[in-house]
C-alpha cells in the first residue's frame, strides 16, 4: 500500500510539475492607483484564470509615463493607457519626448465621458464663461491632466493666459479645492461617485457644462487632446449634473504591447477577452461602455498582428 500510496503521489507531482512547466507569466504595466489600475487588475485575472495557463499579472509604475518605453523596448509585454496618451506615445508629442515606434495595439476597450463641472448656481453657462475664472493649473503629480484642461479650454476658445490658474498636485486635490470654493470649475468622468460626492459638498449642486460641437472647436480641442472627440449627452438618473442635452469630451482606453511579443500571449489575451464580456463587466462599472464588438474598433494606429488575426476571424474587423 505504501508503494502505491508513494507512486500515486510521484504521478501527481510529476503531472502539477507538467503543468507549471507549461504555464507562462508575463506582466501588464500599470499604475499604482486610478482608472487604470483596475482595468489592468480586471484583465489580469481574467486571463489568469480563463487563459488557459498564461499568467498576467500586474506591474505597478509611478505613471504611464514610466512604463510605455519599457513595453516599447521589449522588457514588459502589455501597457494599458487612454487612447490620447497612447497617440502621444506614438507620435512623439505631448508627455512623450520620443516616438515609440515599436507599441502595437491589442484591443480598444471602454469609452470614459469626461466634462466641466460648476456650481449649478454659477453664472456660467458655457466654457467660453470661464474667461477670467479660477481655474485648476499644474497637476505635478498627474501631467497627463494638463492637457485635458488645454483640451476643454482650447474647445471655449481659451487658452491658460485667459484664466486665473490655481496650483494643484493631483486630480483629488482639484476636486477638494473645487468643493472649497477655491476654484469656479472642475473635471469628472460622468456617472462617477466622485460627482455624487461634489453634487452633495456644494451648496445647491454641481451642474455639467456643455462642449461646443463647432468643427472648429472640435479641432482646437482634439489639437491639445489627440484622439478625443464629442458624444451627445441626454438628463437620466444615472448622470448627476446633467441638467440638460451637453456634449461630453469622449476618448477610448486601450490594451497595448509590444510588436515582438508572441503571436500565442497576444491571441490569448484578446480572446479571453472577447469571449468574456460578462466578467469584465461584472468586474467593475468602469467597464460598462465595453463591448466585445468594438475591441478592433479603428483608432488609427496598427494592431498587433495575431489580433488582427483573431478580429478577422470573428468577424469584427472593419477596415
Amino acid at each position: 500500500m505504501r508503494i502505491l500510496n508513494t507512486s500515486i503521489a510521484l504521478a501527481v507531482t510529476l503531472a502539477v510539475g507538467g503543468v507549471a512547466a507549461q504555464a507562462q507569466t508575463i506582466a501588464v504595466g500599470t499604475t499604482k492607483g486610478g482608472a487604470t489600475a483596475k482595468v489592468a487588475t480586471s484583465i489580469a485575472k481574467l486571463v489568469s484564470l480563463k487563459g488557459g495557463g498564461l499568467q498576467l499579472r500586474t506591474q505597478p509604475f509611478g505613471g504611464t509615463q514610466q512604463y510605455i518605453p519599457v513595453v516599447n523596448g521589449g522588457d514588459l509585454e502589455i501597457g494599458v493607457s487612454n487612447l490620447p496618451q497612447y497617440s502621444m506615445a506614438k507620435s512623439g508629442t505631448g508627455l512623450s519626448k520620443r516616438k515609440h515606434d515599436n507599441l502595437r495595439l491589442l484591443a480598444n476597450m471602454m469609452v470614459f465621458q469626461v466634462g466641466i463641472l460648476v456650481p449649478d448656481r454659477s453664472e456660467v453657462k458655457k466654457l467660453s464663461d470661464l474667461r477670467g475664472m479660477r481655474v485648476p493649473a499644474g497637476f505635478k503629480s498627474a501631467p497627463l491632466f494638463i492637457f485635458l484642461m488645454k483640451g476643454f479650454l482650447a474647445n471655449g476658445g481659451l487658452s491658460a493666459a485667459d484664466v486665473k490658474r490655481v496650483p494643484v498636485v493631483a486630480l483629488r486635490q482639484h476636486w477638494n479645492i473645487f468643493a472649497q470654493g477655491k476654484t469656479d470649475m472642475a473635471m469628472a468622468a460622468l456617472g462617477t461617485g466622485r460627482v455624487k460626492e461634489l453634487n452633495t459638498k456644494i451648496s445647491g449642486g454641481i451642474r455639467f457644462l456643455s462642449l461646443d460641437p463647432d468643427p472648429k472647436a472640435v479641432r482646437a480641442m482634439v489639437a491639445e487632446y489627440p484622439k478625443s472627440y464629442l458624444k451627445l449627452v441626454q438628463p437620466s438618473p444615472k448622470f448627476t449634473g446633467v441638467k440638460g442635452p451637453v456634449y461630453t469630451m469622449n476618448y477610448d482606453y486601450t490594451l497595448w504591447t509590444n510588436k515582438n511579443v508572441s503571436d500565442k500571449i497576444a491571441r490569448t489575451i484578446v480572446e479571453t477577452m472577447y469571449e468574456n464580456e460578462a466578467d469584465l463587466k461584472a468586474a467593475s462599472p468602469l467597464w460598462r461602455s465595453h463591448s466585445s464588438a468594438t475591441m478592433a474598433k479603428d483608432l488609427g494606429y496598427a494592431f498587433h498582428p495575431a489580433a488582427e488575426k483573431f478580429y478577422k476571424e470573428v468577424g469584427i474587423w472593419k477596415r
